[in-house]
């Protein structure tokens, strides 16, 4: 008995030693990867810098209350001056003591999203959450299933297949302006749009995504509240991520949210909420379509995205195919990606033109003229012929103010950034390429890189629509060889994981933007100060407030065409 006991206690010994290097070498590992690059101190060895620089407003919800836990106002500029203050890429601190990677250089960005852009896969705990809320879908899916669905989807965002649904976008914005206009036909009035505007984005992805109307504008319905909750709801719950890949493997998606609404974190059975309200109607969608395409239907607006996925699939060799769970996953994904993010966009130029009146009364002046010279309907396709002072308020706002600031990645494997400019290490070296170990996370800061001085310029944080009137300095055109992104800016990522719809999304704020400018006018209340809080995507809300629920009250006038 004493031989047993001194050989589990030597044993005991030698493991505990054992665990001491392994852990020692993880935290050296850890520590000192990225030593020389420049960053910001890390004021916590447990939470790191994550939380106060990438964040303006995260916030922890525990017990159903929210904690703000930085100001509103560090997030979004630390991203944006990022270049001025450290150059292309830094370093910063996360959880217990490691080091991660914020990343806005061009070509160390293109490395990452282009050129090898398979060993940068999607951070595995954002695929694991949108896995649980949205099921298999574009967003939630990895490597060869991920590029199997883009490969399906991608014919159905085609410019051709968009012009066809050009009538369809008129067709909800007039419903939108005529909506308002009643709103304010007996004087100005303060309206909160971003109700209005999530209920047009709503109806037009319903439309031009699934071939279903959500009803009518002036109507709310349970999928509407149920959906404009969504993206607050998302990001609050971010800071519990570290559950998602226990509850993903917990079993189907019935059972996951079963248990989901057992744990008592109120944000979480919200979000369990929501996201069973999406998949009913997502499955009542793709019944709808089914019988539409067994039985020839072809009446609608447009060939809608999944009704031509669905065409695609059934001609289809097997291996290629989509399965039913992950159609439904795509209609919930498009409804998430495209419902908040072209909301939010739209938002943002309206609120930029009440701020400047000027801009706002030349673009009504070129929106009209425009209208009154054409024999036929403008062609929003070709914006940049019919209306180029539209086509560079809308790039310029999507280059200072994209909706997404952030994406994330992380390295399958070790591997090497090179560095377009040159850094300055925290020892004076020259840094021309960054070695970046397997299993790092990457930071592609798409604020900094849209705000980058070296490509754009001294102003290159200020908003000047008319810098897009004019030749682009050579430094923007080489950004775009580079990367072949649109508009020289990395607002919709590129590579196999860059916005599959946003041309969709451009032809949708092209249209509704001119259609509202013609006969409403905007201008911000004098009581109110609009501030845009940096989550996962760009939120406005009170300023002071922090709610992750986007609020942007402004005064609209209606104008006499």
């Amino acid at each position: 008995m004493a031989l047993i006991s001194d050989l589990i206690t030597s044993n005991s010994a030698v493991y505990f030693i054992a665990g001491c290097c392994i852990g020692g070498f993880w935290l050296y590992r850890r520590v000192s990867a990225f030593q020389n690059l420049p960053g910001p101190p890390s004021p916590s060895f447990l939470t790191g810098t994550i939380y106060v620089f990438m964040f303006q407003t995260t916030v922890l919800a525990l017990a159903g209350s929210l904690l703000d836990v930085v100001s509103p106002t560090t997030g979004r500029e630390w991203l944006a001056s990022v270049n001025n203050i450290y150059g292309g890429a830094a370093k910063f601190g996360t959880l217990f003591g490691g080091r991660s990677l914020v990343v806005n250089d061009p070509r160390a960005m293109h490395h990452i999203l282009v050129k090898e852009q398979d060993s940068f896969e999607e951070w595995s705990a954002f695929a694991d959450i949108n896995t649980l809320i949205f099921g298999p879908g574009l967003l939630s899916t990895l490597g060869g299933q991920h590029k199997k669905q883009r490969k399906m989807l991608t014919p159905a965002f085609s410019v051709k297949h968009l012009r066809g649904m050009t009538p369809m976008f008129v067709s909800v914005a007039r419903e939108l302006e005529t909506q308002i206009s009643s709103m304010v036909k007996s004087g100005s009035k303060e309206i909160d749009v971003t109700v209005w505007l999530n209920r047009f984005a709503l109806e037009v992805i319903g439309r031009g995504g699934m071939g279903h109307s959500f009803g009518k504008l002036s109507e709310a319905s349970i999928f509407s509240d149920a959906t404009k909750q969504l993206m607050a709801a998302v990001s609050a719950v971010i800071p519990g991520a570290a559950l998602a890949p226990v509850l993903k493997y917990l079993g189907p998606a019935q059972f996951r949210r079963f248990v989901g609404k057992l744990i008592p974190w109120s944000l979480l059975q919200r979000l369990v909420y929501i996201a069973d309200v999406m998949e009913d109607e997502a499955q009542k969608i793709l019944k709808k379509q089914l019988e539409d395409l067994d039985n020839d239907v072809t009446d609608k607006d447009g060939q809608d995205v999944i009704g031509i996925l669905l065409r695609a699939n059934r001609t289809s060799v097997e291996t290629e195919r989509l399965s039913n769970e992950e159609v439904v996953a795509q209609i919930s994904t498009l409804v998430f990606t495209a419902m908040d993010t072209t909301s939010s966009a739209i938002g943002r130029v309206l609120h930029l033109l009440a701020l400047h009146p000027d801009v706002q009364e030349k673009l009504r002046v070129e929106v009209t003229e425009a209208y009154n010279h054409q024999d036929e309907a403008i062609d929003f396709n070709n914006v940049v012929t019919a209306l180029p002072y539209l086509d560079a308020v809308i790039k310029e706002t999507l280059r200072v103010y994209p909706p997404v600031p952030t994406m994330f990645r992380q390295t399958l494997n070790d591997t090497v950034l090179p560095l377009l400019h040159p850094i300055t290490g925290e020892n004076g070296t020259v840094i021309h390429e960054i070695p970046v170990e397997k299993g790092t996370d990457v930071f592609v800061n798409i604020i900094g890189s849209n705000h980058n001085p070296k490509t754009w310029g001294e102003d290159a944080s200020e908003w000047k629509p008319e810098r897009w009137l004019s030749e682009l300095p050579e430094s923007v055109a080489k950004i775009r060889d580079l990367s072949g992104v649109f508009a020289h800016q990395m607002t919709f990522l590129a590579g196999n994981r860059a916005c599959i719809g946003f041309n969709f999304a451009q032809l949708e704020m092209r249209v509704v933007i001119a259609i509202l400018i013609q006969s409403l006018e905007f201008s911000v209340p004098k009581d109110k100060e609009i501030a845009w809080n940096l989550g996962l995507m760009m939120i406005p809300v009170l300023k002071g407030s922090n709610s992750l629920q986007s609020q942007l009250p402004l005064i609209i006038k209606k104008r006499e065409i």
